[in-house]
């Protein structure tokens, strides 16, 4: 908790006021568009589910890595949870744009987003994991430990988004 404390403190008021408004609205405001397009409780719920465990994965990632590691966490780890809610946002939209085309044909449920789901999540996962592994290569100290980290809480948010969906969405 040292960590984020640290963190707060060094910010202006400004800053702390900005990013407490931006992760609100967007904690608030993805799931009720979800909602909104969708019309569908269990897409809302997967919804409200994957952004509350990023936001826990990336909370825990980051304090195990500062107590285990004993990792400096640095400035450049707050670009950590925007990466990640940006993959995490671009996760959901692939569901929720599968489900709002293809909601109103025929025979239509929710095995064919599964089975779609899955496929888009291997595909994001060869993104990231090719990403990060580029981008990987040239860097060394913090930046890398940041960059292995990003990709790595990336990928798990892919993974715990599909698992949640196969769960949660009947």
């Amino acid at each position: 908790m040292e960590i984020f404390l640290n963190l707060w403190n060094n910010w202006s008021n400004t800053e702390k006021i900005y990013i407490l408004a931006l992760f609100l609205i967007l904690f608030v405001l993805i799931p009720l568009i979800v909602r909104v397009i969708t019309k569908s409780n269990e897409l809302f719920t997967f919804t409200m589910a994957s952004l509350i465990s990023s936001a826990l994965i990336v909370l825990t990632s980051i304090w195990f890595l500062n107590v285990i590691f004993s990792v400096t966490i640095e400035y450049i780890f707050l670009l950590t949870p925007i990466i990640i809610l940006f993959v995490n946002i671009l996760n959901i939209g692939t569901c929720v744009g599968y489900y709002r085309l293809h909601s109103k044909s025929k025979g239509f449920n929710y095995s064919m987003v599964k089975k779609e789901y899955i496929r888009d999540s291997i595909q994001l996962s060869i993104f990231i994991l090719l990403s990060f592994s580029a981008l990987s290569v040239f860097l060394t100290s913090t930046f890398l430990i940041f960059i292995l980290l990003t990709g790595a809480i990336s990928l798990a948010v892919v993974w715990i988004n599909y698992a949640l969906l196969y769960w949660l969405v009947k």
